[in-house]
């Protein structure tokens, strides 16, 4: 049971929302930034 290495499936799905996260906070901060 000691197989819990980032597995590609894994990779997959936590990509994008890593993605999308940084992308709303750039944007947020560009925002707040530009009041």
């Amino acid at each position: 049971m000691g197989q819990h290495s980032p597995s590609p499936f894994n990779l997959l799905i936590g990509e994008p929302y890593a993605m999308i996260f940084w992308v709303r906070f750039s944007i947020i901060f560009t925002e707040i930034r530009s009041r």
